[in-house]
């Protein structure tokens, strides 16, 4: 049975998890295991015309909000989602694309890592026609027998379109013997639009917390679409073992790479995995380790909601002995969060989106 928590702060942590004892997702040590659970964006609605399986995939302009103390930003993407919704198809499927370009300018879609024909590689005026503002292409290939971790993103404006988030995360599961051996497989798509560092299209607190439990092992399928910025990604308390590089499965023995940092380049994709065997258990942190793409409102504040932002995943045992405590202490801090916001509206504080500034706004505006 495959689980998909999404939640949108740390004050929904609770009731999270009294839906897992509810719906009992965890079977005790003399049950059989379930299925591996998948976490990530929403994935796209997949429908059939005769043997093949067709997405729908539209590009705009929308408003779309990072956290909940920031005014909404701007951004380009598919399907009005950020990032775009994950495609995840076996080898030999054959894959119909409607693309709709609803933006004010051409635009196309590449595969990212993926062999397809060079008419469907989608590099306007190389391969393809531009596909112009109201126009709608159909791309179709067969899925590469090559299982992997890959991406999609724009190729046209790429600076501009890629930038404002339009991407996604390609996954291509292997036919005939799925890799499900993991307690969890969790989508990370790395990506930075105007000045915020996102997870997933959300930046801290906002970012979904993951939980797991003492001695599970969760697979993390990191995506780096930034256009300019390279993210080592550092695991509090745990090793990972580098599995895949690029969706070429390197494996998971004695001599994969293990680290508690792994550095994920603009354009690359790294698979790790790791055991969930940190001491004392607790909440832990994933998150990048340049600072700056983890640096809250109050960078000096001792709030942890506050002091962080950006690309932070916090990592929480459910089986911790201080689980309630935990609960209450990143509760307050998201309210401390809401307050803010408030104190900044009644005194007509803006935030620029871009440089991250503040200034008044002008009188008589809201």
């Amino acid at each position: 049975m495959q689980r998909k928590l999404i939640l949108s702060t740390w004050a929904l942590v609770a009731a999270a998890i009294v839906a897992v004892v509810a719906i009992g997702l965890r079977v005790d040590s003399n049950s059989a295991q379930a299925d591996t659970e998948l976490h990530g964006p929403p994935e796209a609605e997949v429908t059939a015309e005769g043997d093949w399986k067709v997405v729908h995939l539209t590009s705009s302009r929308f408003q779309w909000q990072v956290r909940d103390d920031e005014d909404p930003i701007e951004v380009m993407g598919y399907n009005e989602q950020i990032p775009g919704p994950t495609f995840r198809f076996k080898p030999g499927d054959k894959l119909r694309v409607y693309y709709r370009n609803d933006l004010d300018e051409p635009s196309t879609v590449h595969w990212h890592g993926l062999i397809v024909p060079n008419s469907m590689d989608g590099v306007g005026l190389l391969t393809q026609p531009a596909v112009m503002p109201g126009e709608t292409f159909v791309y179709e290939f067969e899925i590469p027998n090559t299982p992997g971790t890959f991406m999609y993103h724009a190729h046209m404006n790429d600076h501009e379109q890629v930038a404002m988030g339009m991407s996604g995360a390609f996954i291509v599961e292997p036919r005939d013997k799925p890799d499900r051996s993991y307690d969890a497989d969790y989508v990370v798509v790395l990506n930075d639009i105007r000045g915020n560092f996102l997870v997933n299209g959300k930046e801290f607190p906002n970012i979904d917390p993951w939980f797991v439990r003492k001695g599970d092992e969760i697979r993390v399928r990191l995506i780096n679409i930034s256009p300019d910025a390279i993210h080592p990604m550092h695991f509090h308390g745990h090793f990972t073992r580098e599995i895949a590089r690029d969706g070429t499965d390197i494996g998971n023995g004695d001599e994969a790479k293990v680290e508690n940092t792994v550095l994920v380049a603009p354009g690359q994709t790294v698979d790790v995995s790791v055991k969930m065997d940190a001491p004392g258990r607790g909440a832990w942190l994933f998150h990048c380790h340049v600072l700056s793409h983890v640096a809250g409102p109050e960078g000096t504040s001792l709030n942890l909601a506050l002091a962080n932002a950006g690309m932070v995943i916090p990592v929480v045992y459910e089986d911790s002995l201080n689980f309630d405590q935990l609960v209450a202490e990143l509760t307050k801090s998201i309210e401390s969060l809401k307050e803010l916001r408030r104190q900044r509206i009644a005194a007509g504080v803006t935030t620029d989106a871009v440089t991250g500034t503040t200034g008044h706004a002008a009188e008589g505006t809201h």
